[in-house]
């Protein structure tokens, strides 16, 4: 080859490299001067002519591209473009189709970068058909292309198709990067379909094959799948790194892309102002790309943000909002003239935001015409903007007073909800999906309070919360890589237990790398697919009372409490009626809640002085006599009762209150179906474990085990989290003696403490337990957090949901020894009775000291079918 040639073809790839790195003006000057000094050649040596026509077609592509990064100008660009097809309309016609399919491909390419997709595939399809057989590295970049093209487009399986080949070819090629893009575009349209799970796997696979410092991109639809997930706090933290990440490497589309989406988990964070901020700098953008419909999606997330706290802040003025709703239709036209981008149509997610804001400006003609602009049912939109969509149209038939026609709404809603919940294999994950339902779970229980009438808010608290009740899997994931990490996270906190006190820097560097390890897990397992089919029946009120009075239970009262518009308000069902009772305020009975929990702390800690722990139980009784007084008097319940509560009336210790004493008491956080009524039974097999650390505990397990036949007794090294974890799948009763702990901001790690250290409440997602009674009896680990969508989690929720009958734990902190005293006697009554709130209110019934210990469960006989 001639070595000028040659020399020049080392400079080519050099500003090739200026392009990839995001350099576009040194690009353009590099590539300027090439074709300067590109000599025009007569040569008639073939190979020579090739190459330079070669050199030459390459160079003015690059320089479209260059011109393009710097001005955004595509009619600039496109001058370099046709300088380029006309020097391979000239080049050999050994090169001549390979270099034409070249510059269609490009072409196309810029045309992506200004939203022409339909053009842009065309032109990539045109090079795909140039391409040589062998010429893997093309065909899997031009697929790679074509795949985004069609996906802007709305015709997913086609991009599938595409990313598929771009996977395969790129593996063919040895080119591991381009193989990462086209996996993790597999994940983007997998996420599109509503497969979460395969997408995240396709991503993380996508992840393995790059260098840490390549990942921006990747990590931003990573982002944007975990917040169609529900995993929104995940998504937000995510973002907040990867904004600047992308701004550093100008990477302006992404960056307004990952900014819309920061806006979107900041707006379900209830983060307005920033959302509203961030959706402004997105706009923005946007524009600047020449990105016409992600413009104008960012302006509707702008008067989307501004919603939100207007509805939350009261009245508004009638003129302030239909001038909101102005803004959207303008934008909604826009919208409409830049046509959907990924199946979603800007112009109608504007008519959305316009009907809302109609609809709090009290114009309910106004709401309806425009939400009679939209398709029906908007079957090709993402699963957020058809539960929007739901939510829109209730509202509106519950302002006009059509009540059955905004129940229609709430529950086609809520079964889509229902259907993207039965996909997750994962308890996080399902409770996490929670957060798309928010506003229309609002909307229902608003309209039923309205009402009046008690049984319609009964149901639409149910309604809500049966769409996300029971675990998303019935069967563990063979996943041995998550059980050695969760073994090495074990191993960790084990070790960090045993450092002295002088060794504070060597115990938290354990934790923090315990933690790491915990966080990986957790990520393992959103990738898990559901396969447990139907969603539970939401109860309803008439079913309810028809039970307690078909078993002629006139005493027992199921106390439903909710807190809507900052008052503290029950549902109360018993045998022959359904009241609603209004508390006031919820303020007071959330602040008295608090201080039990430090009340019990101090009590039952012996290291604190004997004055001073009087003084706490004193406080302690106090409290209990105003919460008795504030939350169960109203209710007249002299019998059975069921308390169904979110926090923080999880977290009162129901069964310890004055008026509670020696009757039985059960508490949960919906109305679970299929629990059978107790029947006593000789075989019944039984666990008891002592961890570490428990002054009474290995006399504590030996106790209970003395009260059961049969049963099987581990303490000191044989109390490993292999045997309980065993025992709680195939036991029906279990009783853990240890410590443990409430993990407030990562619920699912919430753990109990054995000899080879925590066993973790997520080590049990998917375990079907087999209606077996657990009972946790030191420490909170009866503690629970309501995640963002109101659902709960924690140790006991997990269990619950996994099968537990009943699960007795702690709800504050409780010693050892009084532990020691309650327990054999909790075990006399349970094994005699096989009634766990019975046995619970008789084993406390004498005790002189409250003992916060509650039993959580639920209604018998309400059938599953």
């Amino acid at each position: 080859m001639d070595a000028r040639l040659a020399a020049l073809g080392e400079r080519y790839e050099a500003a090739r490299r200026w392009n990839a790195q995001y350099e576009p003006a040194k690009a353009a000057e590099e590539f300027r001067a090439l074709l300067s000094d590109l000599p025009v050649t007569d040569v008639v040596d073939r190979a020579a002519q090739e190459e330079h026509s070669r050199l030459t077609t390459r160079c003015w592509l690059g320089l479209a591209v260059a011109e393009f990064g710097i001005s955004g100008d595509l009619d600039a660009a496109s001058m370099h473009i046709e300088r380029a097809a006309a020097s391979a309309a000239c080049a050999p016609d050994t090169v001549r189709s390979n270099l034409v399919g070249l510059v269609s491909g490009q072409r196309g390419v810029l045309l992506l970068r200004v939203g022409k997709f339909s053009e842009a595939a065309e032109h990539i399809s045109d090079s795909i058909r140039s391409h040589a057989p062998d010429d893997h590295r093309s065909f899997a970049i031009d697929h790679l292309n074509r795949g985004f093209a069609v996906s802007q487009s709305g015709r997913l399986h086609d991009a599938l198709r595409d990313y598929e080949v771009a996977r395969d070819r790129s593996a063919l090629a040895g080119s591991s990067v381009t193989q990462a893009s086209a996996l993790h575009n597999i994940g983007y349209v997998r996420h599109l379909l509503g497969d979460l799970p395969g997408a995240l796997t396709a991503m993380e696979e996508s992840r393995s094959l790059l260098p840490d410092g390549a990942r921006g991109i990747e990590n931003l639809g990573r982002a944007e799948v975990l917040f169609e997930a529900g995993l929104v706090v995940d998504a937000e933290t995510m973002l907040g790194r990867t904004v600047p990440e992308l701004a550093e490497s100008r990477l302006r589309p992404e960056r307004a892309e990952a900014e819309h989406y920061w806006a979107r988990s900041l707006l379900a964070l209830k983060r307005f102002d920033e959302a509203q901020r961030v959706a402004g700098r997105a706009r923005r953008h946007f524009e600047a790309a020449g990105h016409a419909p992600r413009a104008v999606l960012a302006r509707v997330l702008e008067l989307e943000a501004a919603l939100a706290p207007a509805r939350r802040a009261g009245p508004i003025s009638r003129g302030a909002a239909r001038r909101r709703a102005g803004q959207a239709l303008a934008a909604a036209r826009q919208g409409d003239a830049a046509g959907p981008v990924l199946g979603q149509h800007p112009g109608h997610a504007a008519r959305l935001v316009a009907a809302q804001w109609f609809l709090l400006a009290g114009d309910l003609d106004s709401a309806r015409a425009t939400l009679q602009e939209l398709p029906r049912g908007m079957s090709s939109a993402p699963l957020t903007m058809r539960i929007q969509h739901y939510t829109a149209h209730a509202e509106l038939a519950f302002a006009a007073g059509n009540r059955a026609k905004g129940l229609r709404a709430v529950r086609a809603g809520l079964g889509l909800l229902a259907d993207h919940r039965s996909r997750l294999g994962s308890v996080e994950s399902v409770t996490a999906a929670a957060t798309h339902g928010v506003d229309l779970t609002r909307i229902d229980v608003g309209a039923a309070a309205r009402t009046g009438r008690a049984s319609a808010l009964f149901d639409a608290l149910e309604r809500g919360r049966a769409t996300f009740a029971g675990t998303g899997r019935v069967t563990p994931p063979d996943d041995p890589e998550a059980a050695a990490l969760l073994t090495e996270a074990r191993g960790l906190l084990a070790k960090a237990r045993e450092v002295d006190a002088d060794g504070a820097k060597e115990r938290e560097r354990l934790t923090r790398r315990a933690h790491r390890i915990q966080n990986e897990v957790r990520e393992r397992s959103w990738r898990h697919a559901g396969n447990a089919g139907g969603v539970q029946r939401p109860v309803t009120a008439h079913e309810l009372r028809s039970l307690l009075s078909e078993r002629g239970d006139e005493a027992a009262v199921v106390a439903n409490f909710l807190v809507h518009d900052g008052v503290l308000r029950c549902v109360r069902v018993d045998a022959r009626v359904v009241t609603t009772i209004e508390f006031g305020s919820s303020e007071d009975a959330i602040e008295r809640v608090r201080r039990l929990g430090a009340d019990f702390a101090m009590a039952a800690n012996d290291l604190i002085p004997a004055p001073l722990r009087a003084a706490a139980n004193a406080s302690l009784a106090r409290n209990l006599k105003v919460l008795d007084d504030i939350l169960l008097a109203p209710l007249r319940a002299d019998g059975d009762l069921y308390v169904v509560a979110r926090e923080p009336l999880l977290s009162v210790p129901w069964t310890a209150l004055p008026s509670r004493s020696g009757l039985r008491t059960a508490v949960n956080s919906y109305v679970a179906r299929g629990r059978t009524h107790a029947r006593p039974s000789g075989k019944r097999r039984l666990l008891a474990a002592a961890g570490p650390g428990v002054k009474h505990g290995t006399e504590e397990a030996h106790a209970v085990g003395r009260q059961w036949a049969g049963a099987t007794v581990l303490t000191g090294e044989h109390a490993v989290t292999e045997h309980v974890r065993t025992a709680l799948a195939t036991h029906d009763v279990v009783h853990l003696a240890t410590h443990g702990q409430h993990d407030a901001d990562n619920p699912l790690f919430a753990s109990i403490d054995l000899a080879d250290g925590p066993l973790f409440a997520h080590e049990l997602d998917g375990t079907p337990l087999p209606g077996s009674v657990v009972i946790l009896s030191s420490c909170e680990v009866g503690g629970s957090t309501q995640v963002l969508g109101g659902e709960v989690l924690g140790l006991t929720s997990v269990l619950l949901r996994l099968g537990a009958r009943a699960v007795i734990a702690s709800v504050a902190k409780l010693s050892d020894e009084l532990a020691a005293r309650v327990m054999p006697r909790l075990h006399a009554h349970l094994r005699e009775s096989d009634d766990p709130e019975a046995a619970l209110a008789a084993a406390l019934k004498d005790v002189a000291e409250p003992v916060p210990l509650v039993c959580f469960s639920s209604v018998e006989g309400l059938a599953t079918a």
